[in-house]
């Protein structure tokens, strides 16, 4: 599903009125789509309690909001409208206003009647606010606070159009004084914020209306920004077929681990297992061989030479290149180690692999030491950095990676001739030659322990060793490392929640996309 910045919903509504959809109806039919979808909820949830105030502001939202006023009083609501910026700025708006006005809608203006409008807000059934939409930049100001205070304390049905008031469209965060709904109707299509977080937290329910804008006119804007939803999810999960055999799934490589890390390669093995490789071969230091042998039952094992400290040496870089060719996907660097030896091994990989190789943990460090080692990859590159690896690898701050990680993701994918999951709250898959991102929208902070990268790896690799297409292998495995998180969530606890939780759980999440 696509997701449109306002400049690029702008866009496509310059390129509806080319085609001849006024902006005059698509108010029109944006209102009235939001009425319908407020109605059905509220008939469910109020009942008969019909006492409607909607907060309108001067540009087009506020229009929208007369527009959703008008069709409701129509229908039998008590409605009143709560101008709280004065006048209506724009031609489309104020027609709106008019439209009501002859209808004698109860109308307040804020400026000019505060204790009545507050006590309306108060009072209310139905809350509706329709004041920045996605417009809103800036800050809101004291007087603003106080009525979104009011609103958001409320105990009436709560409703955002397009987009809670006080929310940045694009980049997801929010104003401390912003809307908070129980539902938002989106106008036509998402916006970023919609699934972005802390915003999207505020947004509750989402709803999107269609207003009648033609399918030719979103072609101006591209796919620059998309999401999944579960049923595309399943459409891309791979199929089993009746007569099929391990042959058919792939076999992964998956080289990690150290002597002070031996969970990592046990997480990584054991998740690729999971989620449906057919082959699973674990090369770690021979040392480990004892830890690791009772506990990876159902994969292969391959264990190499070692340095002094627990690290794999580069004497097993022959061993390695001889069995390369049997593999269809490669993972390396979860709990690897960072040392001269061990960069050896990743160039090696890396220079010789003829089939993707998903990088993550300390192969990104050691990247992060020599990013010229990417110049010379034979093969697809996966890397999975955290915002602290992904500021060592861009040599910038975490800041800066948090600043805009949609933009950092795209632009170091494209530079570097990568494909780039840039980890976190809403995790994001950039490819190296396509200008389409992927923004993930499943997760909780249950995952945010050490090891949960380590499951992400193994599930990536085994997507990807299954011969599904690099780009729906990453968010396979992506959203469904977080669909299972989130199912967790609800029968367990978040603070108690484990890496080997979520890989136990795999195989019952999976049940919901399976045919």
């Amino acid at each position: 599903m696509r997701l449109l910045t306002s400049d690029e919903m702008k866009r496509v509504e310059a390129n509806a009125t080319q085609r001849g959809l006024s902006y005059q109806r698509m108010m029109e039919n944006a209102g009235a789509a939001c009425a319908r979808n407020l109605r059905s909820i509220v008939e469910k949830e109020a009942g008969t309690r019909r006492n409607v105030a909607i907060l309108c502001g001067k540009g087009n939202n506020g229009g929208d909001g007369f527009v959703i006023g008008r069709k409701l009083f129509e229908s039998g609501y008590r409605v009143c409208l709560i101008l709280v910026a004065g006048y209506p700025g724009t031609n489309e708006a104020e027609y709106m206003y008019k439209m009501c006005a002859e209808l004698n809608i109860p109308t307040i203006w804020y400026d000019a009647d505060q204790p009545k409008a507050n006590k309306t807000i108060q009072t209310a059934d139905v809350l509706v606010d329709a004041v920045f939409g996605f417009s809103f930049h800036g800050a809101v100001n004291p007087e603003l606070a106080q009525v979104f205070k009011l609103f958001n304390e409320s105990q009436a049905v709560k409703f955002a159009i397009d987009m809670p008031s006080g929310a940045y469209c694009e980049s997801g965060l929010c104003d401390e004084n912003c809307i908070s709904a129980d539902y938002t109707i989106a106008v036509s299509a998402l916006k970023p914020a919609h699934i972005l977080h802390p915003a999207s937290d505020c947004c509750g329910d989402i709803i999107v209306a269609n207003i009648g804008i033609p399918d030719e006119s979103f072609a101006v804007v591209g796919y620059r920004l998309y999401t999944y939803h579960a049923n595309e999810i399943s459409d891309r999960f791979p199929r089993r077929k009746i007569d099929a055999h391990k042959g058919d799934f792939g076999h992964l490589l998956c080289i990690c681990g150290s002597r002070t890390m031996p969970g990592a390669a046990f997480l990584a093995t054991k998740a690729a297992l999971r989620c449906g490789a057919g082959l699973v071969t674990c090369a770690f230091p021979k040392s480990l061989y004892h830890t690791l042998s009772v506990k990876l039952t159902e994969s292969l094992l391959l264990p190499l030479e070692e340095t002094a400290e627990g690290a794999l040496s580069r004497q097993c870089i022959p061993t390695l290149l001889r069995k390369l060719d049997q593999y269809d996907a490669i993972v390396i660097g979860c709990g690897l180690s960072v040392c001269e030896d061990t960069a050896a091994v990743l160039q090696s990989v890396l220079e010789n692999a003829s089939v993707p190789v998903i990088v993550d943990a300390d192969g990104i460090n050691l990247l992060s030491r020599n990013i010229d080692l990417l110049q010379n990859a034979a093969a697809p590159v996966i890397l999975t950095p955290h915002p602290k690896e992904m500021a060592r690898l861009a040599q910038c701050s975490v800041s800066e990676v948090q600043a805009d990680r949609a933009a950092m993701a795209r632009r170091f994918a494209q530079e570097q001739g990568v494909y780039l999951v840039l980890k976190g709250s809403n995790t994001v898959i950039a490819s190296p030659d396509d200008d389409r991102l992927y923004v993930n929208v499943t997760g909780n902070n249950g995952l945010a322990k050490g090891g949960s990268g380590d499951v992400l790896a193994g599930m990536l690799g085994a997507f990807t060793a299954q011969k599904v297409s690099l780009p729906d292998a990453l968010c396979l495995g992506v959203y469904l490392h977080g669909y299972c998180a989130d199912e967790l969530a609800q029968k367990t606890s978040k603070t108690g929640m484990l890496p080997t939780d979520v890989i136990e759980a795999l195989p019952e999440s999976f049940a919901a996309f399976e045919d």
